[in-house]
């Protein structure tokens, strides 16, 4: 059985996986597409995300225990207030753990982002011009999903007259569980990097 309010949460989670690939390259200033975790991930939490439009659907991914059922979120046009990354994992050579996290105290801007995520929970969600899609189709990727924005295509109807408009997707308070980010270009205002070290582990 699924996890419906992890399922509809999911939607937000490509706004802010995108920051740890900006943060991990800052030196250049442009974020590439890149495998962020080759363990267990990350987790990514944010006071807003929002996103112009939004494509929401099942795929695989990667994690400790191997392949994995993931989310995927495509978006474009994101912004993200109180972003807060963190990852912990073993320390290279010590016994220990250790915890690395990024912040950025302003708004972070990305314009297209590709993110795998394991789960999400959010306070509050909102979207303009939802569309769900359970459809036939040999790819299971296009089997089941969520549309928002303008990017929505619905079926044409007989009362109802969906269409998207921007922002598609606004989600607050929320914690998302990643494998893995792509963007094509992100801006971190504000960023300070953070690292503590466990030697209980």
């Amino acid at each position: 059985m699924y996890d419906t309010k992890r399922l509809a949460g999911g939607t937000g989670a490509s706004f802010l996986v995108v920051a740890l690939v900006g943060l991990i390259i800052l030196s250049s200033g442009t974020a590439y597409a890149a495998p962020l975790a080759s363990g267990s991930g990350f987790t990514v939490e944010a006071d807003e995300i929002r996103s112009d439009e939004f494509l929401f659907y099942p795929s695989a991914g990667e994690n400790d225990a191997g392949s994995t059922p993931v989310m995927v979120a495509e978006q474009r046009d994101v912004e993200i207030d109180g972003l807060r990354l963190t990852r912990t994992q073993d320390v290279p050579m010590m016994d220990g753990t250790m915890e690395i996290s990024f912040t950025a105290d302003e708004t972070v801007e990305a314009d297209q982002q590709y993110i795998k995520l394991t789960g999400l929970d959010a306070e509050n969600a909102k979207f303009n011009g939802q569309v769900i899609d359970a459809q036939p189709s040999e790819n299971p990727e296009q089997q089941f999903q969520q549309r928002a924005g303008s990017n929505v295509d619905p079926e044409d109807g007989y009362i109802t007259d969906v269409e998207g408009d921007d922002p598609g997707m606004v989600q607050q308070d929320v914690e998302i569980d990643m494998v893995y980010l792509a963007s094509n270009e992100i801006s971190l205002p504000g960023l300070d990097v953070d690292v503590e070290y466990n030697s209980d582990g």
